[in-house]
C-alpha cells in the first residue's frame, strides 16, 4: 500500500461517528446556485448529461445538481457519510453514490461533462486525482473545485472566538505524536490544477451566499469541523481545546442586528 494510499484512509476515518456525520450534514450549507450557473456555462449546457461529485459527504454538494443534470454521481471514501447520503434519494432518482477514492473512480473514460469538488479537494492527492478526472472528464467538459471560506462572515464576536478556538485546535494538533489527517494546501489548488497540463482554461473566481442565521446554527459550524472532532474522539476534553469557552462566548453574544450569516466560497473553474 502506497504512502499516498495510507494518508487517503486516514482522511476518510477522519468523517465518521453516527453522532458527527449527522451534525455535519445539518450544519454545513449548500453551494449558491451562482456556482453552479457558471460552471454550466462553462460547459455550454444548460442541463448536463452527467455530474461527478468527489468527495462527496453526506450528498449536500451532489443534491443540488438535481435540476441541471441527467445524471449525478456522488464519490466519498466514508461509507458512514454515504449512509446519510443514500438516505436522500429513492432507487428510482438519477442520483447515485459510489464508496471509492477520488482518484480510483470506477466509472468509464470519457463519461462525465461535469466533476465538482465541494469543499474536498485538499483531503485529495492532487496529482493522481487530477489523472484521474481528466480520464473521466469528455473533450470539453469542466471541473469546478471550491472551498468555503471559514470562519463565515457574521461579527466581530463569534468571528474572533471562532479564530481563537481553532487556534488551539490547531496547536494541540501539531502537538500530537501521529497525524490525525493528511490536507493539501488550498492555496496550491490552482498552481496544481495548472501544472497538470490537463485542462486548456482555468479561471479563479470569488462567490458569496447569505442565509438566515441563529446561534444554533454557529454553534453546529464550529462543532462540524473535522479537526475539532478528531480531538474529541481522541479524548480530549472540551475544556482543555477551547470548546467550552468558545460555547459560553456564543452563549454570551450580542443579538445579531440583522440574523443574517455570510458564505465566502473561492472557486476554480477548469476546462478541458
Amino acid at each position: 500500500m502506497s504512502i499516498s494510499k495510507n494518508k487517503l484512509e486516514l482522511n476518510a476515518r477522519r468523517f465518521s461517528g453516527e453522532d458527527y456525520t449527522h451534525l455535519y450534514d445539518q450544519s454545513r450549507p449548500a453551494p449558491p446556485d451562482a456556482i453552479l450557473h457558471q460552471t454550466l456555462n462553462y460547459l455550454n449546457k444548460k442541463r448536463a448529461s452527467t455530474v461527478l461529485d468527489l468527495g462527496c459527504g453526506t450528498g449536500i454538494s451532489t443534491l443540488v445538481w438535481q435540476p441541471y443534470a441527467e445524471q449525478i454521481t456522488g464519490v466519498e471514501p466514508s461509507g458512514e457519510m454515504l449512509a446519510i447520503a443514500r438516505k436522500k434519494v429513492n432507487k428510482n432518482s438519477e442520483v447515485a453514490f459510489i464508496e471509492a477514492f477520488a482518484n480510483k473512480v470506477p466509472l468509464p473514460d470519457a463519461s462525465i461533462d461535469l466533476v465538482t469538488c465541494s469543499q474536498s479537494f485538499h483531503w485529495m492527492e492532487p496529482e493522481s486525482t487530477l489523472a484521474e478526472i481528466d480520464r473521466l472528464l469528455v473533450n470539453n467538459g469542466v471541473l469546478c473545485i471550491y472551498d468555503v471560506e471559514w470562519p463565515p462572515l457574521v461579527n466581530r464576536e463569534f468571528e474572533m472566538a471562532y479564530q481563537a478556538l481553532f487556534e488551539k485546535v490547531d496547536q494541540i494538533t501539531r502537538s500530537l505524536d501521529k497525524k490525525i489527517a493528511h490536507k493539501w494546501r488550498k492555496d496550491q489548488h490552482l498552481r496544481n490544477v495548472q501544472k497538470s497540463k490537463v485542462f486548456r482554461y482555468v479561471r479563479e473566481a470569488c462567490f458569496h451566499k447569505k442565509e438566515k442565521v441563529n446561534k444554533e446554527v454557529l454553534a453546529g459550524i464550529a462543532l462540524s469541523q473535522g479537526g475539532l472532532e478528531a480531538l474529541l474522539k481522541r479524548g480530549f476534553l472540551a475544556e482543555e481545546i477551547g470548546l467550552t469557552d468558545f460555547l459560553a462566548k456564543l452563549k454570551n453574544m450580542n443579538p445579531l442586528i440583522y440574523e443574517e450569516i455570510t458564505y465566502s466560497y473561492k472557486a476554480i473553474f477548469a476546462l478541458k
